[in-house]
């Protein structure tokens, strides 16, 4: 494929998880008047609330997105679904791929893990979640795709570590807080676009506490499309022969060194 067009779903969730399923068809059904190739949830989209409601791939939920998928022919970034662990009283943050003819075509879990400690806080979401460990590398339409999500941000070498594999677009599925995305959401994104020379699509949860901000960027940091707090659909088509032409251009990905420390 030449151009491959994406869209982002932004929204609020709770603990109500059948009123967030229904939100989220709306978006999804919202989202396909633009003709997305892939439709790209935000974390903890499906639910947010005690660590105790999982899923299993059995789930009404997930037999519900892979009938749209196939339905619509559409590929779907389903980010998150709590599964129950195999470390008792922990569950996995988990994303399916969905292609269009609905198989799940990949299966990854939150590698890093998000700790604060501070003296008036701390937390550890390795508490309540069991991290994944492997590096997440897929291809959707001929497209290498990778994906990262929310705290993964902070640590250049996961997304470097996609770059050197070829990843041509990354999806970022976030739940950031105001006070922490408002800090790293200009810069860290638009730099994970500039040094991997990659397509980042940003796909934030938003509401009261949480920023939203969702945003898709260029290999070269333009920015094609965004939205601000408010919930909605964005959409961009992404030039995947421009995007190819640059790299020829500008080998940033050829000259990659080792160091050891």
């Amino acid at each position: 494929m030449n151009t491959i067009k994406v869209s982002l779903v932004q929204m609020i969730s709770w603990d109500n998880k059948e009123a967030n399923f229904q939100k989220a068809m709306g978006f999804a059904n919202q989202a396909l008047k633009d003709k997305p190739d892939i439709i790209c949830f935000s974390e903890s989209f499906l639910y947010w609330g005690p660590a105790d409601a999982w899923e299993t791939l059995e789930s009404p939920y997930v037999h519900a997105f892979k009938e749209f998928a196939k339905k619509n022919k559409v590929n779907i970034v389903l980010w998150s679904i709590k599964f129950r662990s195999m470390t008792p009283h922990k569950f996995t943050n988990t994303a399916l791929i969905l292609d269009r003819t609905w198989d799940i075509v990949y299966q990854y879990d939150k590698i890093y893990m998000f700790y604060v400690n501070r003296p008036d806080i701390i937390v550890r979401e390795s508490d309540t979640t069991s991290p994944g460990n492997s590096l997440w590398l897929f291809e959707l339409e001929g497209v290498k795709i990778g994906v990262g999500v929310c705290y993964d941000l902070r640590y250049p070498e996961y997304f470097q570590a996609l770059a050197r594999k070829w990843a041509e677009v990354i999806f970022l599925p976030a739940h950031f807080r105001k006070k922490t995305w408002s800090v790293a959401r200009e810069v860290l994104t638009k730099s994970r676009a500039i040094e991997n020379q990659v397509y980042f699509c940003a796909c934030g949860d938003t509401g009261e506490w949480l920023c939203g901000d969702s945003r898709i960027l260029s290999y070269d940091g333009q920015e094609l499309a965004a939205l601000g707090s408010e919930e909605g659909v964005i959409t961009a088509t992404l030039d995947l022969q421009a995007l190819k032409t640059f790299r020829r251009d500008f080998p940033v990905l050829l000259q990659i060194k080792n160091f050891n420390v």
